[in-house]
């Protein structure tokens, strides 16, 4: 068997993919190879498909068992995690080819009559009805009867597109691989935490000099403890420039990518990219996003202004700038709240906290986590197998800390889709973060930190913790501004008062948090949170305004119309150097174009929620079956707002959300 045979043979093994020989240098060298031969096979098998008669068609004839996607999927994340040039080079010669024969399948006037004689002439069950409604509806969207000239547009818009968004990540990744800050006063640093001063004196290798590089948890260090007001403003200043200058300049791939996506929604119809977006999302308009994130905006600022007077007065302060905020906001929460965060650290220890979690999780989902040893990519990687009733439904691995190689965010992803023909596999789901690892002991987490392992770790469980057979119907397929809600919603069991006993335990003393600890963290839960609101409106009514207006057709002008979105909802002005949308990833590299909002939608709905498992007991076993039973389990076998009203029993209420935020 030669190596290519390896390959295809690895996988379509259904066991855990062998990740290091995958990735390793040998495969690489002929993955290009591999790529365009599975391709090929692709489109054989779409032209014999299409020669099929109609009536001899079924539900499952539209199912496919290739490697091609599995393959592409595996190579992607491995630049997300492990970025190179050689991988790189391999995608972007790639894509255009794969992005073709994905155009062609979305325009396919024949397949799409195919899909519709089979929706209307066989014999299908309740799931196999919805997952044919959804593919026809997509078509439809896609407006299938576009005269030929039109799809060609768009198919050259969806290429271009698919290029643009992977170079603006990938000019991220690179310019913030080239920041390095050094910090020869250690007076000025004396503060910050022990194992982030540890790893920064490690990094320059001489006595009392500290090389701090992109690593968050770096920056937020020093945007907490550094007492060097202007370390802390060329840091912030750094961050807010990501990507906007030089060779790793963004500002040019925006201006093309909202050209093009505006472009696109008119072909199709619709006024502006934010209707098109919304289109198969919860929120019926941009207007309706406007009003809810306006109003919303209007009473965060009001808290936000009170919250900042509030800092000014305690500390005796003529001027407080955007770097001023979290260090004087943690000296407060230190000096008249007695919380200090470091010291909270100290109590959840990561191997701790994660064992809680999966025990926490095996309880009440009724499933057995069990981690198995299998070499990948890295060393820190973990690998999980997850059991229901002794039958193993699904393998997990999580990828903790940080790399300088890394994307620099936390996400879930689903690497193997579940297959239900009968080669049928096993999924592959993954999380993904970027905890700073201690160099040497025990890595410990902040509370924020916790909460990150908490939500992506649940995107994950609302992936494979369906009862449906089929992957179309997953979790991650929910309506865009419904998908977050199970991910938020755990973050409400690491702030519980209760869950903050169980999970804590000091990483030398073993002791769990204080009584008169854990009530003064909970005192803190409405601190600051008008500045954190008013924040995330901003960002998300940046987007919706960027998305449905006039697009500006030179670089000059977008900074401005940006910079008088920023000016018309922040609470601190911002000046002609603010270039943050320059790596504003989730609209322009990720999936949130018009909407970001959804973040806000879905913690209305999960405060909501909560509020009614609140009621019922947030660790009842009751409760558990309830959410499991009517949103967890079901996936997308119906609408969001009905997997809403079969918990509840009623519509959205938003009084919950505001309750939580005090305005």
């Amino acid at each position: 068997m030669n190596l290519k045979e390896k390959v295809i043979s690895e996988l379509k093994n259904k066991n855990f993919p062998d990740l290091k020989f995958l990735f390793s240098s040998e495969v690489l060298e002929i993955v290009t190879d591999i790529l365009e031969s599975e391709l090929e096979n692709e489109k054989i098998k779409f032209e014999d498909f299409l020669k099929q008669e109609n009536s001899s068609l079924t539900f499952d004839s539209f199912e496919d068992d290739g490697v091609l996607y599995y393959l592409w999927s595996l190579l992607n994340h491995l630049e997300n995690v492990d970025t190179s040039d050689k991988l790189r080079e391999i995608i972007e010669d790639f894509r255009p080819k794969l992005q073709d024969f994905s155009n062609d399948l979305a325009y396919s006037k024949p397949y799409f009559e195919k899909l519709e004689y089979v929706f209307e002439n066989t014999s299908l069950d309740s799931e196999q009805k919805r997952i044919m409604e959804k593919r026809i509806k997509a078509y439809k969207d896609r407006w299938i009867d576009l005269p030929s000239q039109k799809q060609e547009e768009i198919k050259k818009i969806n290429k271009r597109l698919w290029e643009l968004s992977d170079k603006f990540t990938n000019n991220i990744v690179d310019d913030e691989k080239t920041f390095e800050y050094l910090i020869t006063d250690y007076e000025v640093i004396k503060n910050l935490p022990s194992d982030v001063l540890e790893i920064a004196k490690k990094a320059w290798e001489q006595k009392w000099w500290y090389l701090f590089d992109s690593d968050p948890t770096s920056f937020s260090a020093i945007m907490k403890y550094c007492s060097d007001r202007k370390i802390r403003q060329d840091f912030e200043l750094s961050w807010n420039t990501t990507s906007s200058k030089w060779n790793f300049d963004n500002r040019e791939l925006v201006l093309e990518i909202l050209k093009l996506k505006d472009a696109k929604a008119k072909i199709l119809g619709y006024k502006n990219y934010a209707e098109l977006s919304l289109n198969d999302k919860m929120a019926n308009s941009p207007e309706q996003v406007f009003e809810l994130l306006e109003s919303i905006s209007e009473k965060s600022v009001s808290k936000a202004k009170i919250e900042l007077q509030d800092l000014k007065d305690y500390f005796w302060l003529q001027d407080l700038q955007t770097y001023d905020l979290a260090y004087y906001s943690r000296i407060l929460r230190e000096e008249k709240y007695e919380v200090d965060e470091k010291i909270i650290k100290q109590y959840f220890e990561f191997e701790d906290v994660l064992s809680y979690l999966h025990r926490f999780i095996e309880k009440f989902y009724s499933i057995e986590i069990k981690e198995i040893k299998v070499e990948t990519y890295d060393s820190e990687v973990r690998i999980y197998e997850i059991y229901k009733e002794n039958k193993l439904i699904s393998y997990y691995f999580l990828d903790p800390y940080y790399r300088k190689t890394k994307r620099p965010w936390a996400w879930a992803d689903n690497l193997r889709e579940k297959e239900y023909l009968p080669t049928q596999s096993v999924p592959v789901i993954l999380n993904v973060c970027n905890f700073q690892k201690a160099s040497s002991g025990k890595t410990t987490l902040y509370l924020r930190d916790v909460e990150t392992l908490f939500h992506e770790f649940w995107h994950a469980l609302h992936e494979l913790l369906s009862e449906s057979k089929y992957s179309e119907l997953s979790g991650f397929w929910v309506e865009w501004d419904f998908v977050e809600l199970p991910s938020q919603l755990l973050e409400n069991w690491v702030s519980d008062k209760e869950s903050l006993k169980n999970m804590s335990k000091h990483v030398e003393t073993w002791e769990k948090l204080s009584d008169e600890m854990i009530e003064k963290i909970d005192n803190l839960k409405y601190f600051m949170t008008g500045m954190f609101l008013a924040r995330q409106c901003e960002f998300a009514l940046l987007d919706m305004s960027l998305y449905s207006s006039d697009i500006v057709w030179d670089i000059d002008a977008l900074d401005k119309k940006i910079l008088q979105i920023v000016n018309k909802y922040s609470i601190f002005k911002r000046w002609e150097d603010y270039k943050m949308y320059c790596s504003f990833n989730h609209i322009f590299g990720g999936w949130y174009a018009a909407g970001y909002y959804s973040y806000m939608w879905a913690e209305i709905i999960e405060a909501d929620v909560f509020s009614k498992i609140k009621e019922m007991w947030m660790f009842s076993p009751e409760t558990w079956e309830k959410l499991l039973k009517t949103i967890i389990w079901q996936w997308t076998r119906k609408k969001a707002s009905e997997l809403f009203f079969d918990f509840m029993w009623r519509d959205v209420d938003n009084k919950a959300f505001m309750k939580r935020y005090w305005i």
